[in-house]
């Protein structure tokens, strides 16, 4: 009597842990996309926030050469031209960073893991750099 009890839970707990085992086996595909999205978003993001510190010291110490040599008399500088030409700039730089027509084609292309994982890596690699 006792082998049986022990047989029927050494059959029940085997069955429990094959479900378990496939269940594990049909996410790990999931889990390596979300982290590996993760992981590249971070990257990335990271890399944009040190490249954006590095230009704004450079466009701050060419604006500031700029002034300089001006105020020396060595250049004349036309502003209006040069705020004109900024603000373009910068507008198109704004709708182009806005457009969110292609985050859907993105998503449907990757997958949802995999772009959730990109985005909060992305957002955590900002906040770190």
């Amino acid at each position: 009597m006792a082998a049986s009890g022990i047989l029927d839970i050494y059959k029940y707990l085997n069955t429990k842990y094959q479900k378990l085992d496939m269940s594990i086996e049909s996410i790990s595909p999931t889990l390596f996309s979300i982290g590996s999205g993760g992981l590249i978003g971070f990257l990335v993001g990271f890399a944009i926030k040190r490249i954006f510190k590095i230009l704004a010291v450079l466009v701050g110490l060419f604006l500031g050469a700029l002034i300089y040599f001006q105020s020396q008399g060595l250049i004349s500088i036309n502003w209006e031209k040069l705020q004109e030409m900024t603000q373009s700039t910068v507008s198109m730089l704004a709708h182009s960073l806005t457009d969110t027509s292609q985050i859907s084609v993105i998503s449907g292309n990757l997958g949802i893991p995999l772009t959730g994982g990109l985005a909060a890596g992305f957002a955590f690699g900002i906040m770190k750099g």
